[in-house]
């Protein structure tokens, strides 16, 4: 009946045969474990950078020591609320707000990361995955909620915002960004991205698949220019 009001990242690696698993048990008629961004707190045994920037961090801290994350699986959570004005009490015991480009699942860097079957709401961008000078790779997004994400009159901010080698969506379900939010609904920067079967509902555009901005390893990647989007609908 209440939400888990704790934010955390995830620094370490599972591997194929047996992943590190972030999994909610849903309840009698399905409702998922709800973590909220507001007034949530990081544990003080953690210490990572940005902690501004999101609900949920994968890659980039100092305890646990930096690595690479690989082989992470987060299902099964309703994951929202990390965005102005909501703060949050940081690593040091110190009330933060949340920037306006803070995310529900920031991914810093990682390798071999599921998201799925997960309801991703109200933040200022839902899904926010960064290049990391092509680090991040092989990415599934698959089978969520994504929905009413992004800061009012801006347009910076959107549903989901990733950048990565080799990245799917399939069988998500994304809705309208919040009211007065001028993002779009699924932008993407990646080398190697494929879009199928997916129910895309507005956005300033429902598909913005621009240039990889950030890295010259995508840039340079074999799979760069080529873009697969099939199945979807896609609803002005």
């Amino acid at each position: 009946s209440e939400p888990y009001r704790e934010k955390w990242v995830v620094g370490r690696s599972g591997t194929a045969e047996a992943p590190i698993r972030i999994v909610g048990v849903p309840g009698p008629g399905g409702e998922l474990p709800v973590i909220t961004g507001e007034n949530a707190t990081t544990r003080r045994e953690l210490n990572f950078t940005n902690e501004d920037r999101g609900l949920i961090k994968i890659g980039s801290s100092n305890v646990p020591a930096d690595t690479l994350p690989e082989h992470i699986i987060i299902e099964n959570l309703d994951l929202r609320s990390a965005r102005p004005p909501y703060k949050f009490t940081d690593d040091s015991g110190n009330t933060q707000d949340y920037r306006d480009n803070a995310a529900s699942v920031y991914v810093e860097k990682a390798k071999h990361l599921t998201i799925r079957n997960c309801i991703i709401h109200d933040s200022g961008n839902g899904i926010f995955i960064g290049a990391f000078d092509g680090d991040t790779e092989d990415i599934l997004i698959e089978s969520n909620y994504i929905y009413d994400n992004g800061i009012e009159g801006s347009y910076y901010q959107h549903n989901t915002y990733t950048a990565a080698i080799d990245i799917t969506y399939q069988y998500n379900r994304m809705g309208s960004l919040r009211d007065g939010a001028g993002g779009n609904n699924l932008k993407d920067r990646s080398a190697g991205l494929t879009v199928r079967y997916n129910w895309i509902e507005n956005g300033n555009r429902q598909l913005d698949l621009v240039d990889a901005e950030d890295s010259s390893n995508l840039v340079n990647h074999p799979d760069y220019r080529e873009t697969y989007v099939y199945g979807n609908v896609l609803i002005e």
